[in-house]
């Protein structure tokens, strides 16, 4: 079976060169025009030898031996620099780089056969142990170097990635959030009632100092808090009274539903419990699994009572609106039972710092 020779070459003509001399010797010849694909021809073809010229774009033949001497499967192949390098010491790098052995361009077609020979038979150079010292410090210093540039451009591309990331995560949440808004808009009662409750939770996070990453989420989750709604039936929204018991359990599958179908959207997963929970209460009276204490979680109690209150201070077919007073001493009375007491106290203090109610501590 004839050898197997990989030439990583991005020049043409010495590729065909190298061909030319090593089919007529009988060699079976692979050919890869730079580092990374000589580098996966290694892996998948696991070639006799590799002639590696240095100079190639990208990453250079240094880097490439170096990365196929640290591969399982490649570490044993002999990798030769084929280079047209003649400064005093590219014999040395190439050498402490990870190559078997060094062959200077312009090829002798005389010679070249046998000296490649030559490696196929096991001979392998080494580097002067006083000069080792030195080049692999110089080589070592190189390959930090060029570390140090490809995490620097490792960081701008994932910066790139995340920016996108951001502005897509966004155009989502507004598509979403629009739905949610022409179905608003459709009955007197609701018109607005998102932006009044979206406004009413960054009070709250704001006052009490919340995260900005807290805060992103508060703002998602209250624009997207009601989109349930687009898929039950609302026919009765606009009904004068009270609900009946049947349309109560129609309205209690919103916050559900809602949640349902966020749930795709994995970069929503925070948010998807405050639109879930967002009419559970701390004595287990809401819905729509009850839940209690310290189930409920702080950023889940501001979106829930800044939702109460809105419904308290507009008009709705069942109910006058109440003024913001005493919809702030409705929160006032419900603190440690429906609402956590600190959402309350910070709601009241925003309302007071934009006098939307009087403060009653001056």
């Amino acid at each position: 079976m004839s050898k197997r020779i990989l030439y990583i070459e991005d020049n043409l003509s010495n590729r065909m060169l190298v061909r030319r001399l090593l089919e007529a010797s009988g060699f079976e010849m692979l050919e890869a025009e730079d580092g990374i694909n000589g580098i996966k021809i290694a892996q998948a073809e696991l070639p006799d030898l590799i002639l590696m010229d240095i100079n190639i774009p990208g990453m250079d033949g240094y880097e490439a031996t170096t990365r196929l001497k640290n591969i399982e499967q490649t570490q044993a192949i002999p990798i030769v620099a084929v280079t047209a390098n003649v400064m005093k010491g590219d014999r040395e790098k190439s050498l402490i780089a990870g190559c078997d052995g060094y062959i200077q361009k312009p090829i002798d077609p005389e010679s070249f056969t046998d000296q490649v020979l030559s490696f196929l038979g096991g001979k392998r150079e080494i580097v002067e142990e006083k000069k080792e010292s030195r080049y692999l410090k110089e080589y070592s210093k190189k390959l930090v170097e060029k570390l140090e540039v490809k995490v620097i451009e490792l960081e701008e591309k994932n910066k790139q990635i995340l920016n996108t990331q951001r502005r897509m995560e966004e155009i989502y949440v507004g598509i979403i959030s629009s739905l949610t808004n022409a179905m608003e808009a459709r009955h007197t009662y609701t018109a607005g009632h998102t932006q009044r409750v979206t406004e009413y939770c960054l009070m709250i996070g704001k006052e009490l100092g919340l995260s900005g990453e807290d805060i992103k989420t508060l703002r998602r989750a209250a624009r997207l808090h009601d989109i349930g709604k687009l898929a039950v039936d609302l026919s009765t929204i606009d009904k004068p009274g009270e609900l009946e018991d049947e349309e109560w359990v129609v309205m209690k599958r919103h916050s559900a539903v809602g949640a349902d179908i966020l749930k795709p959207l994995k970069f929503l997963q925070r948010e998807l419990e405050l639109i879930r929970d967002h009419h559970e209460r701390l004595d287990g009276s809401g819905y729509p699994m009850g839940k209690k204490g310290d189930q409920i979680s702080l950023l889940t109690s501001i979106l829930s009572a800044s939702d109460v209150f809105d419904a308290l201070t507009t008009p709705r077919p069942y109910h006058d609106p109440m003024s913001k007073e005493d919809a702030a001493q409705y929160l006032s009375e419900m603190k440690g039972k429906h609402f956590i007491p600190e959402v309350v106290e910070a709601f009241i203090r925003a309302l007071a710092r934009r006098n939307y109610i009087r403060d009653k501590s001056a």
